[in-house]
């Protein structure tokens, strides 16, 4: 198994942080568009993602965007 593969898994379990989801999101090739504070906007192929990053841990909101977003 891969690491985006593991992080993927990751990510449907709900049990990812903001660090390794980060790094999935560099791994599936979205762009890094901007960051205002701790609010980091990606982008890729039209579609929008943004990630608030208030310290390792992530909201469960958050994980559920990412979800639907990335898988």
């Amino acid at each position: 198994m891969s690491k985006t593969e593991k992080l993927i898994a990751n990510l449907k379990t709900g049990n990812i942080d903001a660090i390794e989801l980060r790094s999935l999101l560099k791994k599936l090739n979205w762009s890094l568009d901007h960051t205002t504070g701790s609010h980091e906007v990606w982008f890729k192929d039209g579609a929008r993602f943004v990630l608030a990053t208030h310290g390792k841990d992530l909201k469960f909101y958050q994980i559920k965007q990412a979800q639907k977003v990335l898988l």
